[in-house]
């Protein structure tokens, strides 16, 4: 079974365990919901989203209709999520590294060189890791719909290449706000400034920090090439976000509309991959034109300084580490 069967399955399992029926609106209403995205609305997530939206209004006779609201505007990753747990806003879509207050083990996918590749990553998602990871979630009223591929994420900064890890001494490097992230770039000599993805433009102009580590289609569409030229494919984690809906605000939907809920969500997972593959080219492309140093690193340097990070956090994600690929 693939992921989106897979998640297909586990989501409308926990709508049709949501007992109530729709108070909220009559027969023939209209309902107007939001999403809530941090990134800026030129990523491909951001347009698998729109799909999503489109999907969901055809699905629903154009009952339902979601306003995708990107670059963070209606707060940062932890702020929202708590918004659509609680029912305040009805979608979020959550990296996953940053979903470890509800759980540390939902961390476990951002451990250093986790998976060795894109299909390595895909194939967890599509297994019991994938599966374990929304039940948790789910625990806490958060229904995953579907994972957003978001890419092998690398380093970049604005003073110099980096091809080893002695070339991070000193460089102060954003990371999320995780546990994983920060340990990861302290260990390789680098200082770690954890803070909101919507945080990072303006701390880059601001030279309060030297670099971050992202994607190569996150690096360009958030145009921070101009402020930090020198892109080193370390390609040390690979992004998973969970794209959300509230179960609160689920239940209180007719059953047909969170079948309906449930596969617009498939739809836009599959939509996303495609995105997402066609912009890596797009914006690796884009990159070098735009005067970016795209340079390639030694990755088993990287992979040795990084084996204690690994090592120590293991337990933290309990049973979940057994679940990556070569058992973490």
């Amino acid at each position: 079974m693939d992921r989106r069967s897979l998640l297909l399955l586990t989501a409308a399992g926990l709508a049709a365990g949501c007992a109530r029926s729709s108070t909220s609106t009559g027969p023939g209403a209209s309902v107007d919901v939001q999403l809530a995205e941090p990134v800026q609305r030129t990523s491909p997530m951001v347009t698998a989203e729109h799909y999503f939206a489109e999907q969901l209004a055809e699905l629903t006779d154009g009952r339902y209709r979601v306003t995708v609201m990107p670059g963070g505007v209606l707060g940062d990753d932890n702020r929202v999520t708590e918004m659509v747990r609680t029912g305040q806003v009805a979608f979020c879509k959550t990296l996953m590294a940053n979903l470890t207050a509800y759980d540390k083990r939902l961390g476990v996918a951002s451990l250093p060189y986790a998976f060795a590749s894109r299909e390595q990553c895909l194939q967890s998602l599509d297994g019991d890791l994938g599966k374990r990871c929304a039940a948790i979630l789910a625990e806490h009223g958060l229904v995953v719909l579907t994972y957003f591929y978001g890419g092998d994420r690398s380093i970049y900064n604005r003073i110099r290449p980096i091809r080893t890890p002695a070339d991070l001494t000193g460089l102060r490097i954003r990371v999320p706000q995780n546990i994983v992230s920060i340990d990861m770039i302290n260990t390789l000599g680098a200082d770690a400034v954890p803070m909101a993805t919507n945080d990072i433009m303006s701390a880059l102009q601001q030279k309060l920090v030297d670099g971050a580590e992202n994607s190569i289609v996150f690096y360009v569409t958030e145009q921070h090439l101009p402020y930090a030229p020198y892109y080193s494919w370390t390609r040390h984690q690979h992004a998973v976000d969970a794209l959300m809906v509230s179960q609160k605000w689920l239940s209180e939907q007719p059953s047909a509309v969170r079948d309906a809920v449930v596969e617009a969500g498939r739809l836009a997972g599959e939509e996303e991959l495609r995105l997402w593959a066609a912009a890596t080219d797009q914006k690796t492309d884009l990159a070098t034109r735009q005067g970016g140093h795209l340079d390639e690193v030694d990755v088993e340097a990287f992979r040795a300084v990084l084996a204690p990070v690994i090592r120590s956090h293991r337990g933290t994600f309990g049973d979940l580490t057994a679940l990556l690929p070569d058992g973490g």
